[in-house]
């Protein structure tokens, strides 16, 4: 997640337990004998499951149950002010300090959308949310920004930077927010605007034409104040993702005089990565973290054995974690299965018309394969359409919709509501064993697959930007 400032009112909610509210306020007013009492609680509708999980900075974590209405509470004492995670399916941070007693209500039909807080502490997370869903909407606008030149995509975003902290000065003046607060909104800022700067410069040094780019005086120059191992923010997203992408460019820098491409998914790249890691970040849960999150992308995208298994023994020789380092021996080893050339595993869809069929029986000329859950519906509609706009473009794949869910049902009914073609839509007969086999670790997961079943491409995604590439590549190899 990161953060870009469109103003927009804060978000309330009027929905219910302004009681329970009320009761949960006054009990937190009290101290026990182990110092303030802090409070959670809210109601959930449309729950995914029977908890929600708050983890802490220090990776502990609280199982939260919710009662038959979906509604939950939970009080701890000497709660330390800081980030936390909130997680029910999905996750979202919540700033707390002690003696907060905050309330929130969300949909997970609609889950950023519908999240609301209220309750003492309220106001600086309606803040923080506010400040994502406007970024969510700024972010669709980047595609058109990176095509820039480096002069005007600056004037683009420090415009949007410094109507964000205008926003932030007119809520310190209200509000009266802690010095801890203002910094983190202040570093959400700050971080969300650099990491633009270095996915620029990222994308820009992917395409040869930008070799001889100059960029104008003063453009890194925030580079210089960056905290590299800020202990407060190393499980914040928009500071673990500028940290990523800064280290993304600073390995290209090792790498470029011998290739000056930048190619993210190359074996050189994340090499020089993960030992950029070990020699600059010092915060041990922080610097595993990112070696355990770059190694399993790597893994994730990767078709080459042997590379996956010298970058793992690598990884496990720099990290510290051996939770990670079992998970990802066991990821390499799923991983290798949908490698390309490879022949598609022979898991089992269900039809519209409930007969069961093999993967591997249906690939009579090439095909893609995507994901979707009806649960998720914003989700499976806007890969409808991409996948609508693909079909128009290539007709010579197939283009094969697999639904991950295991309510039969309700997924025909979506799929006949929704006018989609019976013939091109499957369901997961056994959806665990199938994600696994298949590897199925992201919601816009595609697999390309040619006649007879061989793995062409086995963990594209339909929404990047290189994937037609990828499609009309393989259609012109013979």
């Amino acid at each position: 997640m990161s953060y870009i400032c469109v103003e927009r009112q804060p978000i309330l909610t009027k929905y219910l337990l302004y009681i329970l509210l009320s009761v949960c306020i006054l009990s937190c007013n009290n101290k026990d004998k182990n110092g303030v009492t802090t409070y959670l609680g809210g109601q959930i509708i449309n729950p995914k499951m029977d908890y929600v999980l708050l983890s802490h900075p220090d990776k502990r974590n609280d199982t939260i149950a919710l009662n038959a209405n979906g509604s939950f509470d939970f009080q701890c004492e000497n709660l330390q002010t800081n980030l936390y995670i909130i997680r029910h399916n999905e996750l979202q941070y919540i700033f707390i300090e002690p003696g907060d007693s905050i309330m929130f209500h969300l949909n997970t039909v609609d889950f950023d959308e519908s999240l609301a807080f209220s309750g003492r502490g309220a106001e600086k997370n309606n803040f923080l949310m506010n400040l994502f869903l406007s970024n969510e909407e700024e972010d669709k606008k980047l595609p058109e920004l990176y095509k820039l030149n480096p002069q005007a995509f600056e004037e683009e975003i420090a415009h949007s930077k410094k109507a964000l902290f205008i926003e932030l000065d007119e809520f310190i003046v209200s509000e009266n927010p802690s010095e801890t607060f203002i910094s983190i909104a202040s570093a959400n800022i700050n971080y969300n605007y650099y990491s633009r700067k270095e996915l620029y410069l990222s994308t820009k040094n992917s395409f040869a034409e930008n070799k001889d780019l100059i960029f104008p005086e003063g453009f890194f120059t925030y580079r210089d104040s960056i905290e590299l191992n800020n202990n407060i923010l190393k499980n914040y997203y928009t500071y673990y993702q500028f940290l990523n992408r800064y280290l993304d460019n600073l390995a290209h820098d090792a790498y470029k005089q011998e290739s000056d491409l930048f190619i993210k998914a190359s074996f050189r790249h994340q090499e020089q990565k993960l030992k950029l890691i070990d020699q600059w970040i010092t915060n041990t849960q922080l610097h595993d973290n990112l070696l355990h999150t770059n190694v399993k992308r790597y893994l994730a995208h990767a078709d080459d054995t042997q590379k996956e298994q010298d970058l793992v023994r690598l990884f496990k020789k720099l990290d510290h974690n051996k939770t990670h380092q079992k998970d990802v021996e066991i990821y390499a080893q799923n991983t290798a299965k949908i490698n390309a050339g490879n022949m598609i595993p022979g898991v089992l869809l269900v039809t519209a018309n409930k007969k069961l069929i093999s993967l591997q029986k249906i690939n009579t000329s090439k095909s893609v394969f995507f994901f979707w859950n009806r649960e998720s519906v914003k989700h499976y509609k806007e890969i409808h359409v991409r996948v609508a706009e693909l079909k128009s473009k290539y007709p010579e794949y197939n283009f094969i919709g697999i639904n991950t869910g295991s309510d039969y049902l309700a997924w025909k009914e979506t799929v006949i509501s929704s006018g989609y073609n019976q013939a091109h839509e499957y369901q997961l007969e056994n959806s665990t064993t199938a994600k696994n086999a298949l590897f199925i670790n992201s919601a816009n997961k595609a697999m390309i697959v040619d006649v007879g079943g061989i793995i062409l491409e086995g963990n594209s995604n339909l929404f990047n930007q290189n994937f037609e590439s990828l499609l009309l590549g393989h259609l012109n190899k013979k």
